[in-house]
Order: structure tokens, then C-alpha cells, then sequence
């Protein structure tokens, strides 16, 4: 805390020090007295017209600059389209000038390029896209595109590095225009070169659905353009760095990029065995396949974006049918981690294809302590402790390709290939207690060992048709997906209940060998039909079919000496299941002058087919042969006003199938104390969703602010029924249905300079409340959660060798228990940030990053602190600066570990889980360019 305290006490000596200088102010206007808004004004020196402050007019053509040193100075005006005007101005004895009005003259064509490029201005607007010029905003060499983002105004990097502009999530960033390993950002911000940039550019990107038919929708994605200097086309550019240090550890890590006009080529690749991973989950998002209905990717057609999609997941999240990478948390424990990614796009004549292949592996350790307290009825509990070690070895494998071709004018192909494959080798080693006083205690040990393989493709076709009639559009798609996973395992436990009174239960002591193989193909095919009404009008009509096909078969063998096995009746399924699903549904949509209304009605079916037995071609044991019929509407609304202010509001109703894994009739006692059972008889989950939001972004003043309010209304959710034996303690949970919950959600932020180009701060406020029901031995409890979220950023760069962020969250967190509230908790989380970028002299910079965590519990007397102090030096050597040598120390303090914190629908948790702590690397890196880049352009 002592670091954000100076922090917070620099910032505020700067502002003060800042209120005695020169306010200059003045207006901008065209030949025709009209004001020139979002005109690019700038203070220079006139010496060497080095760059002292810009700004953009507002919507009166005004402008003011504050806080501006008394020094000789030049101001310019530029406008897209016009002449430059730029002249020297003189300073007044008093703390305000105002300059004599500018007036702008348009510029005659054959004078364009000319202009245009002595015209050069930090920011500005180009129709809705806001453009920044790279080589006004100074890093130092060797910086990434996150470290030039950090400089730009009305952009920031959060805690997790994700790209925040004008109060939003940017959601994709692209590199000249084409994708870069598929739209992910942090494999663009943090693997491109700041030096090799030219412009970026910032805008609101139309959704697929928008771009094939032609109609606006209101759905817009944030995107980054990021377009590199013509010197960097014409060579290669990337980095290399290798690192050792301290107690073993190293790190490594290479990058390489070759663009051209036609071909795009990326290869990144790291290994370490210091927790470093490269990505994140954000990251990983953009692998997705068939859990993900993405428009552009699935050719999901019909009601999707604001309105939430209805269309049904079969997979429901389940990993046996997702193409995401899937995620460890690396992070936590001591991990070795190698990772290899290949990109490559290209474009020409109207063929587009872009391609990525990414293989990463890990070995993790995670030793752990967890205890969970459960609540009961009349204000009886109990607490279970578990202290594990658990080795994870993963390698997962994973392809996409896309292909894209306009057959002419009026016809687009688009198809797309993903393959994955997977093997986790996992070795679980634990001990667990149930603790009801200091007498009554059950413990078990479990020594589990399992391995598996998995793998899975998918194929997408999607055929795009625009008429004469503009607005008139058809497109059908196909999809067919294919998964496989075979797992094997031993697992072995020995018990000792309490209180137990079944001489026969086989939770007592287990020795087993299990095997799993898994299944699954999904076919899909969707039509669209758009037809214009009196131009503002549009009829939109759309059919989904789904099939899937399914097969479970699960075996588990007693060993009953070491040469024999015999199959457990009771634990072995095969399981086969066929859903089959059809939509369709129409709606009108009304778009004029940035208004756009939706409302539509669709009717969708799903048909659940399945029997069970112990064994394949066995006796069936079970059957499941059931038809649901829903109506579901949708209403969205959108509008975009002068001034960048957008409001919007919308409706939906969702209709999902159970997750397979729910439907699946065994037991899964891998840990006797918790066991789960599946429920052939679940029925699909029904929500009705509403949402509200209101964003504005000025990019004259850098003012952004934007609000939302999301809410969901369970008809029938699906819970886990939790029946608690009363002498044992033993938990077997049951998916069932209930009806009655509800979410509420809400997000403010407010973004504003406190001084211009120099200092930000973006405030934020995620209020939240939760109804949650669960059913425990049978009977509906309720459970109420409100949390109060509460964030502040500051960002401080107010001369080129320093830059100082700091930021801080604060969640308290109030759960009340129906059934107990003697049991109610209050849990509080605290974070803060602040990291530090100086220059020195003779081409030393410091790096300094401090984060503190804080976890309380007052109920159960938990109170945890996590200072983590990290610190780099490093120096830029050559004459080029290419070579960098950098010592790096992690976790000065020596405080590193995971810490959570939660409470439940009838449990509060928390956990620590031993983590990597102090360590010292010295590394050296090398910056690859093929071509000297020109400084001054």
C-alpha cells in the first residue's frame, strides 16, 4: 500500500504544481464561419517542433489547452481536407491566452498528398474511426504494442492486460486489416514491436450478420487496427530473449513476424518453468468451436448479439465438444511450461485465407489446502478439509483454418476447418476429513491416477447470396462436428466413516480401474432470408437444424486381487443419447438514422432421445424419449446519437438442453465423499433476460463514461440437488430443476483526464445481486448475495522517462442463508496496483510492479495479505539498440501464494494453494529487423 500512497501523493503534487501555469484557448472554423469539430490542434516548440501538447476541438470548434509551461510556442491546426494552419504565438503576462480564431482553407486535389502528409497530428477523426499516429507517442526500443497503447490517450491496459478504449473491452485487434491469429489481442499486443508500427486505428466494427446482409443491427465490435510501416513490410521483425537465474529457474521466449501487401506470416514460441504461460483465458477464448455459436464462424443465422442467442448448445460447455484450449491455471503451483504458435494470412484477388496452429505443454505441481464449511438445517454445519498434491501433465494441439472467396459480387464462400487434440496425464494424491466436532470426524485417502486422450474436428461451409434488390440477402451454412476421448484410470481410497451403519457401502474402501470412451457428432444447418420493406424496413427469416449423436460408454472394474477384475454393475453405463433440434423464426427490423428496432418470435423444438444399460448391447435399463416445444420471443434496440452517445435495450428468452454430462446415469465416486450422479430426467433450462445500457466517448476532451444494467430471470434452472447422509456426512449431488432465481448486474465507469495527455483516471462501480436456490436433501433453499464493487485507475506519464499506473479494487461481498442466518457471511477482496517505467541515463530504464491483495472473512476469522513486489533493470546496448540486458527479481517479499475466498448457495470456501516465490533472473534480449527503420518519417 505504501507504493499506491506515493503514488497517489506524486499524482496529486503534479496536479497542484500544474494549476499555476498558462490556460491557451481558441476556436477553429472553416471559409464558411462553420466550427471544424474534432480538428487537431497542437502546441510545439519552435525550435526543433518537438510535440509539447495537442487536443481536439468539440463540436463548437473550440479548444484549450491547460496547464502549459511558459515557453516560446507554435500552434498548428489540422483538419482532414484542409490546409494546415500553423503560426507563433505570443504569450500574454496573464494565466489565460486566447488565441485569434483559425480558419482553415479546403485543399485543392491535386495538393492532397502533399498536404496530407506534412500534415501528420497525434489523433485524429477519419468519419467514426479514431486514428493514432505511432511516432508521436515515445517508448523505449524494443517496446511492445502494449507499452505504445499504455501511451495513448483515452486507451487502457488492465490488471490482466486486456485492451480498454473509450470505456470498452476491445474484442479484436487485426494487423492491416487482416486477422492475426484469429482476432486474438494479447498475441498481438504483446508480441508485435511498438518500433515497426505506423498508425492504429480505433473503431466500431459490424457485426457478420451486419456485413452479409447490408442492414445495420446496432451490434458492434470494438476492434483495433493496427497498420505497420511500409519499412517493416519489407523485412522481418521480432525479438528473442533467453533468462537464468536463481534455484533453476529460466525463461525464454521468440517472436518473428514477415507482412507484405499479400502474405502475413507469425511464429511465436516460449518455455520456461517460472508460471509463465503467454496467455490467459481471455487469450484462449478465440480458439473456440462448436460450444461457441460465433456468427461469422458457425453460421448460427437468426436471433444472436444484443438479444442474447437462443440457439441451442449441445455441448453446453462441456470440454468433450469445445475446440477451446483448455485452460490451466498456471499460475498457481510450480509449472513447466513450452509453448509454438504459427499464423499466416493471405489476400489476394478476393481470396482470403488465414490459417493458425498452436501447441502448448505443461507440467504442473499444485499442492493445496482447501476447507468448506456446509450449512444444514436448523443452523447445524459441518466442515470438510482437503489437502491434496496434484501433478497435471497436458499437450493440446490445436488448428484453424479459413478460407474465404468472392465468387463474384453477388456470391461469398466462406468455409472453416478446426482440429484439436489433447492428452492429460494426472496424479491426485489427497487427504480429507469431515469434521462435526472434535469426536466426530471421517477421513478418507485417495491416491487417483488417470490418462487421457481426446480429439475432435469441425467443418463449417457457408454460402452468401446478395440479390439485385439491395437489401435482399440469402445464406446457408452446413456444420458437421466429430469428437472422440478415451480416458483410463485407477483410483483408490480407503474410508473410514463415522457413524456408518451399512456393513455393505462401498464408499468405504475403493480399488478400481475405470474406463471411459466418449463420443460425439453434431451435424447443423441454418438458412437466412432478408427481404428490404420501404427501405428503413427489413423482414428477417431464419431456420436452425441440429443434430447430435452421442455415446457414453463407462466401465469400472473392482480389482478383487492384483491378477483379476470385475465389472461393478452399479458405477459401469453405456449411455447413447440423440437430440435432435429445429427453429425457426421471423422478425422485422427497423433501422433509420441511427435507430434500430428489433422484434421477432421464433419457435424451437428439441427432441431427446436416449436408453442406458450397464454394458453396450446389455439389457436396457432405462429410456428417455422426450419432446419440448418453446415460443420465444426477442426485442432489441439500439441507437447512436451525435457525439458518440449510444444507448440501447433488449430482451430474450433462452431455452438450453441439460449438459450431457448432467444426463449421463452413474455415479462418479472418484471421491467417495462427493459423489456425483446424472439425471436422465433433467429438463432444459428457460431464462428470460433483460438488459439496458447507455455509453458516450468524446474524443476531443477524452471524457468517456458508460453504463449497464443485465438482469436474469431463471424459469427452470438447473441446480445441483445435494443429499447429505445425516450420520456420515457423505454429499452426492444430482442435477434437478428449479424455478425462481434471479441475477442482477450492473457496470458503471467514468474515464476523464485530470491533466490532458498527461494524467487519467477511470473510476468504476459493479454493484451485483444474486437470488440463488439449491436444493439440499430435496428441499428448496434460497440464498441472497450482494456485492459491492468498487475500482479506481490512474494513469501518469507526464514527461517521456516516467510513466506511473496505479490502480485499486474493493468487493465486499453479503451473503444471507434462508435456512441459516446465524451462517450469513461478509467477504471482502482488496487489490492494488502500481507499476512504474523510468529512463535513466546511458540507456538504463527501472521497471517497478507492485500488487497487494487482501482477503477477510470475519466470520470465520480469515484474514489474509499477498504483497507481491516485482523489480527490473535493464540497459539497451549498440548502436542500433537491438541487445537488451535485463536482471529481473520476482516476489522480493517472498510472499507469493493463491489465495480464494467464496460462500456458496449453502457453503463458504477457502483455499491456499503453495505457489512459486522469490527468484532472480538475468536474461538477455536480441531485436530482430530486417530493415533499419527510419526514426523521423
Amino acid at each position: 500500500m505504501k507504493f499506491l500512497l506515493s503514488f497517489l501523493l506524486l499524482a496529486t503534487t503534479f496536479a497542484l504544481q500544474a494549476q499555476s501555469k498558462l490556460t491557451i484557448r481558441g476556436t477553429v472554423k472553416d471559409t464558411t464561419n462553420l466550427p471544424l469539430d474534432y480538428t487537431s490542434v497542437l502546441l510545439l516548440s519552435p525550435t526543433d517542433s518537438a510535440l509539447v501538447a495537442y487536443t481536439l476541438t468539440n463540436k463548437a470548434g473550440e479548444y484549450q489547452f491547460k496547464n502549459v509551461d511558459r515557453q516560446p510556442l507554435l500552434i498548428k491546426a489540422t483538419y482532414m481536407g484542409y490546409i494546415p494552419f500553423q503560426k507563433e504565438l505570443a504569450l500574454p503576462q496573464t494565466d489565460v491566452l486566447d488565441v485569434e480564431e483559425i480558419t482553415l482553407t479546403p485543399i485543392l486535389q491535386e495538393l492532397y498528398e502533399v498536404v496530407v502528409k506534412a500534415a501528420k497530428a497525434p489523433l485524429m477523426m477519419r468519419g467514426d474511426t479514431l486514428e493514432y499516429d505511432a511516432s508521436k507517442f515515445k517508448v523505449p526500443p524494443g517496446a511492445t504494442l502494449e507499452d505504445l497503447l499504455r501511451k495513448l490517450p483515452g486507451i487502457q491496459i488492465d490488471v490482466d492486460g486486456n485492451i480498454v478504449a473509450q470505456g470498452q473491452q476491445v474484442q479484436k485487434v487485426t494487423v492491416d486489416g487482416r486477422r492475426f491469429f484469429g482476432g486474438n489481442t494479447k498475441m498481438a499486443t504483446q508480441n508485435l514491436n511498438a518500433e515497426s508500427i505506423s498508425k492504429l486505428q480505433l473503431f466500431d466494427d459490424k457485426s457478420e450478420q451486419s456485413k452479409l446482409t447490408g442492414v445495420e443491427d446496432g451490434v458492434k465490435e470494438k476492434t483495433l487496427n493496427v497498420e505497420l510501416k511500409e519499412e517493416a513490410k519489407k523485412g522481418g521483425f521480432g525479438k528473442i530473449s533467453a533468462a537464468g537465474g536463481t534455484d533453476g529457474r529460466w525463461s525464454s521466449n521468440a517472436s518473428y513476424n514477415k507482412f507484405d501487401k499479400v502474405n502475413q506470416f507469425s511464429i511465436i514460441g516460449y518455455g520456461n518453468n517460472v508460471n509463465q504461460t503467454g496467455l490467459s483465458w481471455d487469450d484462449l477464448q478465440e480458439f473456440r468451436g462448436s460450444g461457441a455459436f460465433q456468427f461469422g464462424d458457425t453460421g448460427d443465422f437468426g436471433f444472436n448479439g444484443s438479444g442474447g442467442v437462443t440457439f441451442i448448445s449441445f455441448s453446453g460447455g462441456d470440454r468433450e465438444e469445445s475446440f477451446e484450449i483448455p485452460f490451466n491455471n498456471l499460475s498457481s503451483g510450480f509449472s513447466n511450461n513450452q509453448a509454438i504458435g504459427v499464423n499466416y494470412n493471405r489476400l489476394k484477388d478476393k481470396k482470403d485465407f488465414s490459417g493458425n496452429y498452436f501447441y502448448s505443454r505443461s507440467d504442473q505441481i499444485i499442492e493445496s489446502f482447501n476447507s468448506r464449511t456446509n450449512f444444514l438445517q436448523n443452523n447445524a454445519s459441518f466442515t470438510s478439509t482437503d489437502q491434496s498434491l496434484q501433478n497435471n501433465v497436458a499437450g493440446h494441439h490445436r488448428a484453424n483454418l479459413r478460407f474465404q472467396n468472392e465468387l463474384d459480387s453477388a456470391n461469398t464462400l466462406t468455409i472453416n476447418a478446426k482440429g484439436r487434440f489433447s492428452t492429460l496425464t494426472t496424479s491426485l494424491a489427497s487427504f480429507q476429513e469431515l469434521i462435526r466436532s472434535s469426536t466426530e470426524q471421517s477421513q478418507m485417502e485417495r491416491d487417483n491416477q488417470s490418462n487421457r486422450w481426446s480429439g475432435a474436428f469441425q467443418g463449417t461451409a457457408i454460402f452468401r447470396h446478395k440479390f439485385q434488390k439491395s437489401g435482399r440477402n440469402f445464406a446457408a451454412s452446413m456444420s458437421n462436428t466429430y469428437s472422440n476421448a478415451d480416458q483410463d484410470g485407477i483410483q483408490k481410497s480407503i474410508v473410514d466413516l463415522v457413524n456408518s451403519t451399512d456393513p455393505n457401502t462401498y464408499f468405504r474402501n475403493l480399488d478400481q480401474v475405470n474406463q471411459a470412451l466418449n463420443s460425439s457428432n453434431v451435424f447443423k444447418s441454418s438458412l437466412l432470408y432478408v427481404e428490404p420493406i420501404k427501405k428503413i424496413f427489413f423482414w428477417e427469416t431464419f431456420y436452425n437444424f441440429s443434430q447430435s449423436i452421442s455415446e457414453i460408454n463407462r466401465k469400472v472394474f473392482d480389482l478383487e486381487s492384483s491378477d483379476t477384475r470385475e465389472l461393478n454393475p452399479d458405477l459401469s453405463r453405456f449411455f447413447d443419447n440423440t437430440i435432435t433440434y429445429n427453429r425457426v423464426g421471423s422478425s422485422i427490423r427497423y433501422a433509420n438514422k441511427g435507430s434500430n428496432l428489433s422484434v421477432g418470435l421464433a419457435a424451437s423444438n428439441y427432441r431427446l432421445n436416449g436408453q442406458f444399460s450397464v454394458v453396450k448391447e446389455g439389457e436396457i435399463l432405462g429410456r428417455v424419449d422426450k419432446s419440448y416445444l418453446n415460443l420465444t420471443p426477442n426485442l432489441s434496440y439500439w441507437k447512436t446519437m451525435k457525439g458518440n452517445k449510444r444507448i440501447n435495450a433488449g430482451y430474450s428468452m433462452g431455452v438450453a438442453p441439460p449438459n450431457i454430462s448432467d444426463l449421463q446415469p452413474f455415479k462418479d465416486i472418484s471421491n467417495p465423499l462427493y459423489i456425483r450422479e446424472g439425471n436422465p430426467d433433467l429438463q432444459p433450462e428457460v431464462t428470460h433476460s433483460f438488459n439496458t445500457g447507455y455509453n458516450m466517448y468524446d474524443p476531443a476532451t477524452f471524457i468517456n463514461f458508460q453504463f449497464s444494467l443485465n438482469s436474469t430471470f431463471y424459469q427452470s434452472q438447473v441446480v445441483q440437488n445435494q443429499t447429505i447422509d445425516p450420520e456420515t456426512f457423505v454429499t452426492t449431488f444430482t442435477s434437478g430443476n428449479v424455478s425462481g432465481g434471479q441475477r442482477y448486474f450492473s457496470y458503471i465507469g467514468f474515464g476523464f483526464p485530470i491533466v490532458k495527455t498527461k494524467f487519467n483516471a477511470y473510476l468504476t462501480a459493479n454493484p451485483s445481486y444474486t437470488k440463488s436456490l439449491a436444493l439440499i436433501n430435496s428441499l428448496e433453499t434460497e440464498t441472497n448475495t450482494l456485492s459491492h464493487n468498487l475500482g479506481v485507475n490512474l494513469d501518469l506519464t507526464p514527461t517521456e522517462w516516467l510513466s506511473l499506473y496505479a490502480g485499486t479494487s474493493f468487493r465486499l461481498s453479503k451473503t444471507k442463508y434462508e435456512q441459516n442466518p446465524a451462517q450469513n457471511q461478509d467477504i471482502l477482496n482488496l487489490n492494488a496496483y502500481t507499476n512504474m517505467n523510468v529512463k535513466l541515463p546511458k540507456n538504463f530504464y527501472f521497471d517497478m510492479k507492485f500488487t497487494y491483495s487482501r482477503f477477510e472473512n470475519e466470520s470465520f476469522g480469515f484474514n489474509q495479505e499477498v504483497p507481491i513486489l516485482n523489480a527490473f533493470v535493464y540497459k539497451l546496448l549498440g548502436e542500433a539498440k537491438k541487445w537488451e540486458v535485463r536482471l529481473s527479481a520476482y516476489d522480493i517479499f517472498k510472499q507469493n501464494q493463491t489465495i480464494s475466498q467464496f460462500a456458496g448457495q449453502n457453503f463458504v470456501s477457502t483455499g491456499r494453494i503453495e505457489t512459486l516465490s522469490r527468484y532472480f533472473l538475468l536474461g538477455v534480449t536480441y531485436n530482430m529487423r530486417g530493415v533499419e527503420v527510419k526514426k523521423n518519417r
